[in-house]
């Protein structure tokens, strides 16, 4: 009888996490999907570079900041 449970239990859980899936697929042939989901995957590889670029430019700029003798 436990066991039976726990497998409930399982199987219940494994359905549930994967109903919560962000991941959208995609058929094989759905053209407007796969670009969709490409171009969202672009924007957000493009915005996390960003964000990367402009914290090395202030840590850079903060480097010189702290090297130039006339601050001081």
């Amino acid at each position: 009888m436990k066991k039976i449970l726990l497998i409930y239990i399982f199987l219940f859980f494994n359905i549930n996490i994967s109903l919560f899936a962000d991941e959208e697929k995609c058929g094989t042939f759905d053209l407007k999907c796969k670009s969709k989901k490409f171009v969202e995957d672009t924007k957000k590889f493009q915005n996390e570079g960003l964000e990367k670029s402009k914290d090395q430019i202030k840590r850079g700029k903060d480097k010189i900041k702290d090297l130039n003798p006339l601050k001081k």
